[in-house]
């Protein structure tokens, strides 16, 4: 019906009808190889879910081992502070330490795609591993609360941002169908990192004082998180969003209700981390044994992660958060709010440890499932920006009130306030469950 030279292959066009385009073999020939070559570079692919995203998931959770462990460790260093150390000085004072530190281990993640960007992530999360050492062991030096802020506060902190962040968004890249085990597996690292990184800390700076301690500690992070980083690679090519901050993502309703529900869990995270090892101390509890607490806390939130990242595989990660958050408000009220007796202090510290700290796991979890994976980085960044000005306003305000009106012994006020971020936090998850189910269905 069609005449056709030699060498030229006759197409219909899918603009019209009636026309025709006309393509040489040539052209054929080079598009059907490209397509070919398109195909294979897939198939050459690491896969995901298998062979070396399980060495990706072992270095982030060697980083969230020493990342995180840190910060329970500092729960340690708080009851030092205000026991030892800094005697007379005021409680919100001493509590500028551990919220610089936690906030800008928060905050600096929102600085960290445009550094993966440029230096790729296996140098980018070497740069965090110099950086924190360097404020560990200058922090090692300090004597006073200003230079502690700026050492264990800034400095230590901002390195600890860059390693947080890579070790959560980088399993977004390898791992598909087990990317809640995946995750939860990484957040349990912290937990971990508690039992070996607090008796530690206890027993150095029993022995040979907090100075010790803070070298120790500096030793330990700087080989293992080195080690991390340099098992880091990314799947393919990945180059994340060449902004500090896309503001577009600021106005998605999934971006505000997470980040909304970050705030809340931040504030009452931050208390029981903080205060509960001297609310045992205050009921008559060694101190050995009150800081040594925390490695229990530990345990129970590293097992119940990687049990409920599996259950999460299956279950709706909303629905466990929600249920997760009203278990510890209610214990919150119910055993440290009301009781003096040790038993149920040491249940109580169980029960927190499995349920309270879930959605630092499982909401970077849910970002990487509602988002592409190049805004992933970003997203966890604005959301850990949330997260650290939490710690900014909530853990002095909680140490004035504990120093005001709690004359550093009586917790109660500041448990009641811990309780209610809690429940306040499941109102936004709710309202994200019937958001992301109203979408999906439109």
């Amino acid at each position: 019906m069609f005449e056709k030279d030699k060498g030229s292959t006759i197409l219909p066009n899918p603009d019209t009808n009636n026309n025709c385009i006309t393509h040489t073999s040539n052209e054929v020939d080079l598009a059907l190889e490209n397509s070919k070559l398109d195909i294979q570079g897939e198939s050459q692919l690491p896969p995901v879910d298998k062979g070396y995203a399980w060495v990706i998931m072992f270095a982030c959770f060697i980083n969230i081992l020493f990342a995180f462990g840190s910060f329970n460790a500092f729960g340690v260093f708080q009851a030092y502070y205000l026991k030892i150390t800094f005697l007379n000085v005021p409680a919100e004072t001493i509590a500028w330490i551990s919220t610089l530190s936690i906030f800008f281990t928060d905050a600096g993640g929102l600085f960290v795609g445009p550094i993966i960007r440029r230096l790729g992530i296996r140098y980018t999360s070497i740069l965090g591993t110099v950086i924190s050492t360097i404020g560990l062991v200058l922090a090692s030096f300090s004597t006073k609360v200003w230079q502690l802020a700026l050492t264990q506060g800034l400095i230590f902190g901002l390195g600890c941002s860059i390693i947080v962040n890579i070790s959560y968004t980088a399993p977004a890249l390898w791992f598909n169908k087990r990317r809640g085990f995946a995750i939860g597996t990484i957040a349990s690292g912290g937990g971990f990192g508690s039992l070996i990184i607090v008796p530690t800390m206890t027993k150095i700076s029993n022995s040979y004082g907090i100075g010790w301690a803070f070298r120790v500690l500096a030793i330990l992070f700087f080989f293992v998180t080195l080690v991390g980083g340099i098992l880091l690679k990314p799947k393919t090519e990945y180059k994340p969003v060449n902004k500090v901050l896309e503001f577009g993502l600021l106005k998605d309703p999934i971006t505000i209700m997470i980040c909304a529900i970050g705030f809340f869990v931040e504030i009452g995270f931050s208390v029981p981390l903080l205060y509960f090892p001297a609310s045992l101390i205050d009921i008559g509890v060694k101190k050995d044994i009150a800081t040594n607490m925390i490695m229990v806390f530990s345990a129970a939130s590293a097992i119940s992660r990687i049990l409920l990242g599996y259950l999460a595989q299956r279950i709706n990660s909303i629905y466990i958060l929600i249920f997760s958050h009203l278990i510890s408000g209610i214990s919150l009220m119910a055993m440290w709010y009301t009781s003096k007796s040790f038993g149920v202090y040491l249940a109580f510290y169980i029960i927190l440890g499995s349920f309270s700290i879930q959605f630092f796991s499982l909401g970077s979890e849910m970002i990487a499932n509602y988002f592409e994976n190049e805004k992933v980085s970003q997203v966890n960044g604005i959301l850990y920006l949330v997260m650290g000005i939490a710690v900014l306003v909530g853990v002095p305000s909680i140490g004035a009130i504990f120093q005001k009106y709690g004359k550093r012994k009586d917790y109660s006020q500041i448990i009641a306030i811990t309780s209610a971020c809690y429940f306040v936090s499941i109102i936004f998850l709710i309202a994200l469950r019937y958001y992301t189910k109203k979408r999906k269905s439109d």
